[in-house]
């Protein structure tokens, strides 16, 4: 059984884009359910203890990025690189999969009349390139999601319904029954709940949308993820 752990990073509002960050990308990590019990878990419980000494703290990208409480012991040097390369060491080792969307809002406003939501976009695409890994290696799974507001929640749930009772893509082309057979169900998961497995979905939202975003600028955070990025030929597209 897989899980496929599901963040976001970035608004998928197409009325008003901030010119400062005109992306919206919905990134998971696809793991083994043994395995994220047994080991991928309890991995990062150990980081948080060495680092907090505690595992009840939240990663979270931004505030880590920011040095914000409870992640103010960052703001030294020495600490936030230690952290960084054990994430790092992580990442390089854990026995993951990654699957992304990234979508640019500016050229999707202007390339359709009446474009579709990002977010609904974003979560046909990732249904399908799950589908098609638990086909390949003869599995079923399910997703997890972090849960938003009642009527995001409620939208994407319909997104998910509407996918495995009419199949995906132009036509309608996925059938149904290939989701259903694989796919189990959805789970919404609040922040409270502390599940590693969406704070790593939501540390690699990010470098994975500043790269499509910015190609050419130096992200050494992608780099590490890059290996893990299920891709066509060594090619992420």
């Amino acid at each position: 059984m897989k899980i496929f752990c599901l963040d976001e990073t970035g608004d998928h509002s197409l009325e008003k884009i901030d010119q400062q960050y005109p992306v919206f990308a919905l990134a998971g990590l696809v793991i083994d359910e043994k395995v994220y019990k047994d080991e991928i878990s309890p991995a990062i419980d150990e980081i948080k203890l060495k680092y907090w000494k505690t595992t009840d703290v939240i990663l979270h990208s931004r505030e880590i990025r920011k040095c914000l409480p409870p992640f103010n012991n960052l703001l030294n040097e020495s600490v936030r690189k230690n952290l960084y390369q054990d994430l790092n060491i992580f990442f390089a080792h854990a026995d993951i999969k990654i699957l992304s969307s990234v979508i640019l809002k500016n050229k999707l406003v202007n390339q359709y009349i009446d474009p579709s939501n990002p977010y609904r976009i974003s979560m046909m695409f990732l249904m399908e390139r799950f589908l098609y890994l638990l086909e390949e290696e003869g599995d079923q799974g399910y997703i997890t999601i972090e849960s938003r507001d009642a009527k995001s929640n409620k939208d994407l749930f319909e997104q998910y319904s509407n996918i495995l009772t009419n199949g995906s893509g132009n036509n309608y082309r996925i059938e149904a029954a290939r989701f259903q057979s694989r796919i189990q169900k959805i789970e919404f998961v609040t922040k409270k709940q502390n599940q590693n497995g969406h704070q790593l979905a939501d540390l690699i939202a990010y470098p994975i949308a500043t790269k499509v975003l910015y190609p050419h600028r130096h992200n050494p955070a992608y780099d590490i993820l890059h290996p893990k990025i299920r891709n066509r030929n060594g090619r992420v597209r």
